[in-house]
Order: C-alpha cells, then structure tokens, then sequence
C-alpha cells in the first residue's frame, strides 16, 4: 500500500513537470500618456447630430481646448455649452470619453468612443427625452 502510494505520487510530480508550462495571463493595455492622447483628442471636432439616417446632416462644433495631465479628463465646449464635467477612458485598447453640458434648461450626457480621428457617440437628455447617435470627425487638430 505504501509503495503504490508513493509511486502515485511520484508519477503525478512528474507529469505536472512536464506538463507544458502555464502563461502568465497578459497584462491589461497600459494606457497611452497624456501627450499622445492630447495630440489624439484637442481640435475642433465636427460632429453630425442628424435626427435619422436619411436626413440632412446638422453640424455642430465639439471642440477639446485641453488634456489634463494625467489623461483622464478634460476642458471645452460642445454645441457651443461649456464642458462640465468630462472624464477618458483608455484601459480597453480603445478612447472613450464621456462628459456633461447643460442649455440651461438641464444637462445633457454625451458619450463616445474615439478611433483615429473619428469619435462615434450618443447624448441623452432626461428633461428633453432625448437621445441621439452621432459622428464627428476631427477637423482642426
């Protein structure tokens, strides 16, 4: 009984040694520094705000006067609204930002996720029951 238990146990040492070897899992992207990502994001963004598909594009002008440090906020104005609040988000392997504006009346939440120099996103208003898809391309870097 003693011999077959250590012989189990020495057969299952030896298999687990050659056992291919187990990869550590990968680590998350590391997120680009804010230089890049300011190059990426300030201009003058011309966003489509069209209400359907098949209708006339409506233009308005998104525009990132700055990056903070860190890269993971930053300052303008959408639809000629000051930006008040805003925050990024670059730990997907992908930019997606998020902020907030107000026409006075209440806030509006857009957000978007950010490839090259296309942005695709959506803003929603709960006091106008609003919510619409969007694109913009950046126009003045």
């Amino acid at each position: 009984m003693k011999t077959l238990l250590t012989a189990s146990i020495i057969f299952t040492l030896v298999t687990w040694a050659h056992a291919a070897p187990v990869e550590a899992p990968s680590s998350p992207p590391t997120a680009p520094s804010a230089m890049p990502l300011a190059k990426q994001l300030t201009g003058t963004w011309k966003v489509d705000l069209r209400a359907e598909p098949g209708a006339a594009p409506y233009f308005q002008k998104f525009v990132i006067e700055s990056v903070d440090a860190s890269g993971k906020s930053f300052k303008g104005s959408f639809y000629n609204s000051e930006i008040s609040w805003a925050r990024i988000n670059t730990s997907w392997d992908k930019t997606v930002v998020t902020f907030m504006t107000s026409d006075g009346q209440g806030e509006y939440v857009h957000t978007a996720t950010i490839k090259g120099k296309t942005m695709t996103g959506s803003s929603s208003a709960r006091h106008r029951n609003l919510l619409v898809p969007w694109t913009a391309e950046l126009t003045v870097p």
